[in-house]
C-alpha cells in the first residue's frame, strides 16, 4: 500500500503562464496614429489595465480555490496512510476510520467544484477583454495585449485539464478505500495513471511560466508604465 504516499503537485502561481496570440491587423501598411487615435488608446490602455487586473485578482482568487482542495485533499490522503499502515501491520480499517476519510474526500471534492467554477467563469470574461484589446490603434501594444491574453486563456484551460484529473485522481482513491472496506484488495493502476498525469500536466505547465511572466512584464512596463509583482512560479 505504499500508494498512498504519492506527493501532489501543487499549482501557486499568481502571474500565470506564457502565450503567442498572433495579431490579426488588416493589412501590413504602418499607419501614424492620428492625435484622435493616440487619445482613443489612451483610454483604452486605461481600461484594459483595470480589466486585466480583474482578471488577474479571479486568478488569484481561483488559486486560492485551488490551495485549499490541495490541503483538504492531503488532508485525506493522511488519513488514508494512516489507515495503510495499519492494515500493513495486520490491524483492520474500522468503520469510524472509514466514514472519517471519506467524509475529508467529500471536502475535498467540494473545494474543486468551486475551484472549477472560478475557472470556468474566468475563461467567459477573457473574450471581451480579448475585444477591448483589438480596438488598439498601436500595432505593438495590441500586439503584446492580444499575447499576454492568449497565454491567460491557455494557462486558464490548462487548469481545466488539471482539475478534471484530479476529479479522478480523487475518485479512484475513493474507490480504493471502498474495496478495502468490503475486505478486497484494490487494484491501483488507476490512481497510479491519474498521479503520474498530474506530475505531466504540472511539467508542461512550468515550461510556459518564464514566457507568460515575460510578456506580463513588458506589457506593463511598455504600455502600461507600471511594475509587475514578482513573478511565482507554478
Amino acid at each position: 500500500m505504499n500508494m498512498w504516499k504519492k506527493g501532489l503537485f501543487l499549482i501557486g502561481c499568481l502571474l500565470l503562464i506564457s502565450g503567442c496570440a498572433q495579431n490579426n491587423i488588416a493589412d501590413n501598411r504602418k499607419v501614424a496614429p492620428t492625435k484622435a487615435s493616440a487619445q482613443d488608446d489612451k483610454e483604452i490602455k486605461h481600461k484594459l489595465m483595470d480589466l486585466m487586473d480583474n482578471l488577474m485578482d479571479h486568478h488569484d482568487r481561483n488559486i486560492g480555490d485551488q490551495r485549499q482542495m490541495v490541503n483538504d485533499y492531503n488532508t485525506a490522503n493522511q488519513l488514508g496512510s494512516e489507515i495503510s499502515q495499519s492494515l500493513n501491520q495486520g490491524g483492520k480499517m474500522s468503520e469510524a476510520q472509514y466514514n472519517q476519510l471519506m467524509s475529508s474526500l467529500d471536502i475535498a471534492n467540494s473545494d474543486l467544484n468551486i475551484y472549477k467554477q472560478g475557472v470556468l467563469s474566468l475563461l467567459n470574461e477573457i473574450p471581451t477583454v480579448e475585444s477591448k484589446a483589438n480596438e488598439l490603434q498601436n500595432e505593438g501594444t495590441k500586439l503584446r495585449a492580444t499575447q499576454y491574453l492568449a497565454a491567460l486563456k491557455r494557462a486558464t484551460q490548462f487548469q481545466v485539464d488539471y482539475i478534471n484529473n484530479f476529479k479522478n485522481l480523487i475518485d479512484s482513491y475513493r474507490q480504493a478505500y471502498v474495496t478495502i472496506s468490503q475486505g478486497q484488495q484494490p487494484n491501483t493502476f488507476q490512481y497510479d495513471e491519474y498521479s503520474k498525469k498530474e506530475g505531466e500536466l504540472i511539467d508542461n505547465f512550468n515550461k510556459e511560466i518564464d514566457e507568460f511572466n515575460a510578456a506580463w512584464k513588458t506589457l506593463n512596463e511598455k504600455d502600461f508604465n507600471r511594475e509587475v509583482k514578482e513573478n511565482l512560479s507554478f
